[in-house]
């Protein structure tokens, strides 16, 4: 499935909408699933934007469909905090 197809699958099922949000990266991994990371077109600033992070699986049978299975909405600060007690 072409990453193309993949954002507009999440656009047309209400996923993400794309006014609202702009596709930054998408990333396709082997075990059949997507991460897809989009910034806020409307709210945050440019020294702390708004992110959203959308984990979904990629389904293949008859037709092509995209199930999201997780999805965090963060700010900038958050990652910073986030990362200052995760690195060992």
């Amino acid at each position: 499935m072409d990453v193309r197809e993949i954002l507009q699958i999440l656009n047309e099922k209400g996923e993400v909408s794309k006014e609202t949000w702009k596709p930054l990266s998408v990333k396709k991994n082997k075990d059949g699933t997507v991460d897809v990371l989009y910034k806020n077109r409307v709210i945050g600033t440019e020294d702390n934007p708004v992110f959203l992070w959308i984990y979904a699986n990629i389904v293949e049978d008859d037709e092509f469909d995209v199930k999201v299975l997780e999805r965090i909405t963060f700010k900038k600060e958050d990652l910073k905090w986030i990362l200052r007690y995760a690195q060992p």
